[in-house]
């Protein structure tokens, strides 16, 4: 898929804001990035919800446990040029930039980042490429996880990416794909929906022209 469908970016943005994702366009990857930097320094702290050796400890937040003192972006799929346009951006504004040695972090972080490799417009769904550790905690201990997604490479339904999903799996080399619709969610007490309890509070999509 090489041009963009209108109809379909439309219903993948009302189906991903229906389930609480933030949707968000960018010209570029570039411009995405930016957007991963402000939005860090838009958030409160994040709370550092298991013991970090070494890591500075702020005011205690909303559930009684400290914050981190220097925030942490995590981008760990991204190519060497952006990384380094990413971490310089961090750094002016304070913040830590990391691509690998997420396990030493898993109190949490403030924001992960991660490039879609497509979306489901019927139910605002984006598909990542989770293959490396690091890709998957990036996406699992952030408190936003920011997702950028082509939209050329929004598809209307499951059915349609069957293709893509059987040449991915069909080598026999062992992958690991993440499906991602909103942010984290359960009820699964007493039927009380709570939010960000297996991952993220927030999912942010941000829909790229190229």
């Amino acid at each position: 898929m090489s041009d963009i469908n209108q109809a379909l970016v439309d219903e993948f943005r009302a189906k991903a804001e229906a389930v609480n994702a933030v949707v968000r366009e960018a010209a570029d990857l570039d411009a995405a990035l930016q957007y991963v930097v402000d939005i860090c320094a838009q958030k409160a702290p994040c709370e550092m919800l298991a013991d970090e050796p070494g890591a500075e400890k702020g005011p205690l937040g909303p559930n009684g446990v400290p914050t981190r003192v220097k925030r942490i972006v995590a981008a760990p799929t991204l190519d060497d040029e952006r990384f380094a346009k990413l971490s310089a951006a961090c750094e002016a504004a304070g913040f830590l930039c990391l691509r690998e040695g997420l396990r030493n972090h898993l109190a949490g972080i403030d924001v992960g980042f991660s490039q879609a490799e497509l979306g489901v417009a019927a139910s605002g769904t984006c598909m990542v490429n989770t293959d490396s550790e690091e890709g998957r905690l990036a996406g699992m201990i952030s408190e936003i996880n920011v997702i950028a997604l082509k939209k050329s490479e929004i598809y209307p339904h499951l059915p349609a990416i069957a293709e893509k999903l059987r040449a991915r799996m069909g080598d026999g080399t062992p992958t690991y794909t993440t499906f991602i619709t909103g942010p984290s969610r359960t009820a699964d007490i007493e039927r009380v929906a709570a939010v960000g309890v297996h991952g993220p509070l927030e999912l942010h999509i941000i829909l790229l022209e190229a």
